[in-house]
């Protein structure tokens, strides 16, 4: 049974502000595969404020090469753990093994990849010229915080599409889980 009692928020382990839990149960089985801590106004104030301040502190300071050296370094991490996560995915879910694999963990691994590569191309910053003759210059900067609020069908996969696109523009991101899938969704950091 995997357990957790407590958030990651700010890129560290931290108590939550309430004491509530939730029992994580299997669709296949109905047995409980799990529990989670039950956020509060509280904790997900928490989690913004951190992502403000990573945002405007350290994070703020990453060149796109690091940003998408971090993605790699993401998809490289679920590579690793493929069968952990899809049989993780195949209790929580009660997805079929290979769908689970294929379209959940290293589908997950390729959007990382894809993002990775993207950011390493993607023209952030370009002149070009402006309507009157004279040059411009068109900047493409990260809008901040984002909410990733994942559905429970195939909540790995989701999550890296909200998550490889935050990291690529340089934005932060605080995850919400589905409450029947809150065990996939990784801590990033």
């Amino acid at each position: 049974m995997q357990t957790y009692d407590k958030f990651y928020i700010g890129g560290e382990w931290v108590e939550p502000a309430g004491s509530d839990t939730l029992k994580v149960l299997s669709p296949t089985s109905e047995e409980v595969i799990g529990s989670v801590p039950v956020a509060t106004n509280a904790d997900m104030d928490r989690a913004v404020e951190a992502a403000r301040a990573a945002f405007e502190g350290e994070w703020s300071t990453w060149t796109p090469e690091q940003r998408a050296d971090l993605l790699v370094r993401i998809a490289d991490g679920i590579k690793q753990r493929q069968d952990d996560f899809t049989n993780l995915i195949v209790n929580e879910v009660g997805a079929p093994y290979y769908f689970s694999m294929f379209g959940q963990v290293m589908a997950s691994a390729m959007v990382f990849d894809a993002f990775a590569n993207h950011t390493r191309n993607f023209a952030f910053e370009e002149r070009r010229d402006g309507a009157l003759g004279g040059p411009i210059l068109v900047r493409r900067e990260p809008v901040g915080v984002c909410a990733g609020i994942i559905p429970w069908n195939v909540p790995m996969f989701i999550t890296a599409l909200k998550v490889g696109p935050t990291i690529a523009s340089g934005s932060t991101i605080v995850l919400k889980p589905a409450p029947e899938t809150p065990l996939d969704a990784p801590p990033v950091s």
